[in-house]
């Protein structure tokens, strides 16, 4: 059965949307606007697309950083530098300490019975280490890898080569691992290409690609445990 979980970050074990809403609403603040659920939708759905630019290689993180900012600042009209927001952003939303209220119970029975578990994200390096101190969260991780940091994606294939690799090299098991994710883009068709198996997180009540369907579907961490029980 499975001897290691890589988690996924955000929608999985982090509430991203409450958190980038705490760091939009503080930006805007001192960018003197106001933080309205129109201006912070706007963002979302904006930073949104350029995620999805990002998981399909049509444009690098470096690229991403700044160019959400400069979507959002022509949408509204800001006459301000993209690349100052986008620097601001990243240090507030690093000091997120969102979770959805199931992640921490699910990780302290994961870790108590002594399973292995790796963090895989496609975030920020800066950002995702920020909320892993503010979350307390880091303690849980046998090892975090961040696609900034090695320089691959999900849904690469060789993303998942060099995680099950870096597990490994911390001296944990990692020879059937469990993808857990929300993401069917980047965690479930990734896992999936890699031969390995999934779990889908859909706590939104999505529908699932006929092309990528995951080994299991969850709608809470809860009902992860019986799975690792089998």
């Amino acid at each position: 059965m499975y001897d290691h979980v890589f988690f996924d970050a955000d929608g999985t074990l982090f509430d991203f949307m409450a958190a980038e809403k705490w760091a939009i609403s503080h930006l805007l603040t001192e960018l003197e606007l106001t933080a309205d659920e129109e201006a912070t939708d706007t963002y979302s759905r904006i930073n949104n697309g350029v995620w999805f630019e990002f998981e399909q290689g049509l444009i690098s993180m470096e690229m991403l950083k700044t160019e959400r900012f400069r979507r959002f600042h022509r949408h509204y009209g800001i006459e301000r530098d993209p690349h100052h927001s986008a620097t601001r952003y990243a240090q507030l939303l690093g000091q997120t300490f969102h979770l959805y209220d199931d992640a921490i119970p699910v990780l302290d029975a994961l870790f108590e019975a002594s399973m292995p578990m790796t963090l895989i994200t496609n975030g920020i390096s800066a950002v995702q280490r920020g909320r892993l101190e503010a979350s307390g969260t880091a303690k849980y991780f046998t090892a975090v890898v961040i696609s900034e940091e090695i320089g691959i994606q999900k849904p690469e294939v060789g993303y998942f080569t060099k995680a099950i690799e870096m597990a490994s090299r911390h001296g944990a098991k990692a020879s059937s691992p469990l993808v857990v994710g929300d993401s069917i883009t980047s965690d479930i068709r990734g896992g999936i290409a890699a031969s390995l198996d999934t779990c889908w997180v859909n706590r939104f009540g999505m529908r699932a690609d006929r092309l990528s369907l995951p080994t299991y579907e969850i709608t809470t961490l809860y009902d992860l445990m019986p799975i690792l029980k089998r």
